[in-house]
């Protein structure tokens, strides 16, 4: 089966047969005129044999309705030390699709970063993804500390890996966002390891917001009943997740809880979107 094929045959799984009823709610449920942004997915390979082509991404996007999409490099066996390889395919693929991308640089705080920094700034990329476990730190690190200040700076929007395999969220992060409010940081997967402790600490900071993707249903429903849904945004996690299984655990939990109608077209498209008109 061909890569185009392939990617016909996933979605097709997800939307059809068995699935159709839920595709068809999920239609039903996405307000109309609202253009879908999803805040979170790659494009690129990663070390554990993941892969995702401009195309494929842009694929997805047109059959699942999807308008804008954040991304930025998975955790390529090629990055190097400051990931500039990853972050040129990435730039590339946003000069291809100028319309449908918001690109991301990737970085380690572990190795030299402040030349690839200032290259992917001048460049124009529009906000800076890390990854706590990829790059096996912790959001205290010092030289983490110094990258969230530099992102602050700069006004770059800042996503953090904060979903599976993360022991440490919330005491680490907040001395940060309490030194920088004008840093806007995105995190990832709702901070789901502790999503209760992480509205509890970074309700009252409106620069953060938390990203729905691959989040378990129960967890989803906690943040939708205890959060502003202003302060929620949409993510799918391509390649790990799918546009339509995410939209449909999304809107599913925010039903569940309760959230009006009227604040889906933020948590689908207007929360995030703000930030990148």
């Amino acid at each position: 089966m061909d890569t185009e094929t392939e990617r016909k045959h996933s979605l097709d799984a997800l939307t059809n047969g068995a699935m159709a009823g839920i595709w068809e709610w999920v239609q039903q449920k996405i307000p109309v005129g609202v253009e879908v942004f999803d805040a979170h997915a790659h494009i690129g390979a990663d070390v554990d044999g993941r892969t995702m082509t401009a195309g494929g991404m842009r694929d997805r996007m047109a059959q699942a309705g999807v308008s804008r999409s954040i991304v930025f490099p998975l955790n390529d066996p090629n990055a190097r030390d400051d990931f500039s390889g990853p972050n040129d395919v990435l730039w590339n693929a946003y000069e291809e699709y100028p319309d449908l991308f918001v690109p991301f640089f990737r970085l380690n705080p572990h190795r030299d970063y402040e030349k690839e920094f200032e290259r992917c700034l001048d460049r124009g990329f529009k906000g800076l993804k890390l990854h706590p476990v990829s790059q096996a730190f912790e959001l205290d690190d010092p030289e983490a500390v110094r990258l969230f200040g530099m992102a602050a700076e700069a006004d770059l929007p800042v996503l953090i890996h904060a979903g599976f395999a993360m022991q440490r969220i919330v005491e680490p992060l907040l001395p940060t966002v309490e030194r920088h409010p004008e840093l806007r940081l995105i995190l990832g997967h709702a901070a789901m390891v502790e999503v209760l402790e992480a509205v509890r600490a970074f309700e009252i900071h409106p620069n953060v917001l938390f990203e729905t993707s691959v989040v378990g249903l129960r967890d989803l429903y906690v943040l939708f009943r205890t959060l502003d849904p202003a302060r929620i945004s949409y993510g799918s996690d391509i390649p790990y997740g799918d546009l339509p299984s995410t939209l449909y655990a999304t809107l599913a939990a925010a039903d569940a809880a309760g959230v009006p109608d009227g604040e889906l077209p933020g948590i689908l498209s207007g929360n995030i979107r703000r930030w990148f008109p």
